[in-house]
Parts: structure tokens; C-alpha cells; sequence
């Protein structure tokens, strides 16, 4: 998918309150198999018992985790939060992970992010800053210089990562999601650092149990 078909795609999809766009252009992006069959898949993992990324000695792990519900319309929906953060010498992670109760307030989440970050030039919307990822993570996938939101399933995943930066770096006060990407230091792979992190939390809902029914509370593997 392209830069103009994924920004028709945004457009079409904020305007409907069920999202076949989204799924026409899933199918064609990352193939019918891919998102075919998967409605009554739920992922439900507890974060909580999953280890850091391994390729990473961390100075700092903390962890916040928060059950609720939301309401749409006249309906109540399920779901769990869970917030990470992660620092070391020459990085500064936060991963924020919502598991919800169906694949549709997923690609909601997705939608309303993507819209509502989206930077304001002269009053309106300038939605061209996200483009897709140049990976296929997850079902859906897009990103600035700093930051990678996807969606898999029923889960919609937000990742920031930015280098740790001496006090005395002129980069610690410019540094955002609209940054020039040429500025930022990139993984040892010349990836961005947050495209390595969400890969590796794309690998783990790859393998996480699914579930036909929500369930009450989070279930580690």
C-alpha cells in the first residue's frame, strides 16, 4: 500500500462507523489470509509476566496494568491496559498495550490516534505525517520518526522510543514524532528503534493464547 492509498484509507475509515475500508485494504496489503478467519480470535496476555526485550540490558522496568470499561453508544466493552517503560544508557521506551474486548474497538483505537495526534498546520489536520510502516506489523501499521502504533487482532499497540540523550544535546528539545528521522540514532540493524521494539511485541501476540469469549482477567501463557 502506498502513501496515497493509506492516506484514502484514513479518510474513508473516520467517517464510517464500521470499518470495510479498513479491512478491504488489509486484505490487500498483507493478504486474505492474514485477517481471514480471525473474528472470534481474542488475545487476553498478561503483560505483567512477559520479559524485557532480551537484546536490551535495562536500567529501569516499570510496569502499570488497568482493567476497565469503555462505553460506545448504549454499550459497555472490556478492556485491559497495560503501560511499560523501559530506559537504559542510550534508550527511553514506552510501550502501551490495550487489549480490548473486540477486534472492532481495536481498529477504533487505531483510527481516533491516528486523527487526534495528528500535528495542526494553520488550523487542520495534517495526517500525511503518519505513513505506513515499511514492515508488515500487525494487520495495520503506521509510524513517524519516534513512534509505531499498530493493531493485531483485538489489541492496539503504542510504541515511543527515543535515544537517551546527554543533558548538553541539542536534540533534547526538538526531538518528537515530526522530527527529521535523519536525526535520530537508529538500532544497530539501522532500523528505528521503535520498529525493533514493535516487532519483538509483534512476536509475542504471534504466539499468545487466543480465546473464543473475553475473560475476566488477563492470562499469562
Amino acid at each position: 500500500m502506498n502513501n496515497e492509498e493509506f492516506l484514502t484509507m484514513l479518510a474513508e475509515t473516520t467517517r464510517t462507523i464500521r470499518h470495510p475500508i479498513i479491512q478491504d485494504s488489509l486484505n490487500k496489503q498483507f493478504g486474505n489470509d492474514r485477517v481471514a478467519g480471525t473474528d472470534k480470535e481474542l488475545i487476553a496476555l498478561d503483560f505483567r509476566t512477559i520479559s524485557a526485550p532480551h537484546f536490551e540490558r535495562w536500567v529501569t522496568d516499570i510496569r502499570d496494568f488497568k482493567k476497565g470499561r469503555h462505553r460506545k453508544g448504549d454499550v459497555e466493552y472490556d478492556y485491559f491496559d497495560f503501560d511499560w517503560r523501559l530506559i537504559n544508557d542510550r534508550l527511553f521506551v514506552t510501550i502501551k498495550i490495550s487489549i480490548l474486548d473486540n477486534h472492532d474497538s481495536a481498529n477504533d483505537a487505531f483510527q481516533n490516534h491516528t486523527t487526534e495526534t495528528a500535528p495542526t498546520v494553520l488550523g487542520s489536520r495534517a495526517s500525511h505525517a503518519w505513513r505506513p510502516c515499511k514492515k508488515s506489523i500487525g494487520t495495520i501499521c503506521t509510524r513517524t520518526a519516534i513512534s509505531t502504533l499498530f493493531v493485531y487482532k483485538n489489541v492496539f499497540v503504542q510504541i515511543r522510543a527515543i535515544p537517551a540523550l546527554p543533558e548538553n544535546s541539542l536534540l533534547r528539545d526538538i526531538l518528537g514524532d515530526w522530527t527529521d528521522e535523519a536525526l535520530i540514532p537508529k538500532s544497530p540493524n539501522g532500523d528505528p528503534w521503535d520498529m525493533v521494539i514493535a516487532e519483538w511485541v509483534y512476536d509475542i501476540l504471534k504466539t499468545a493464547p487466543c480465546f473464543r469469549t473475553f475473560p475476566a482477567e488477563p492470562r499469562s501463557r
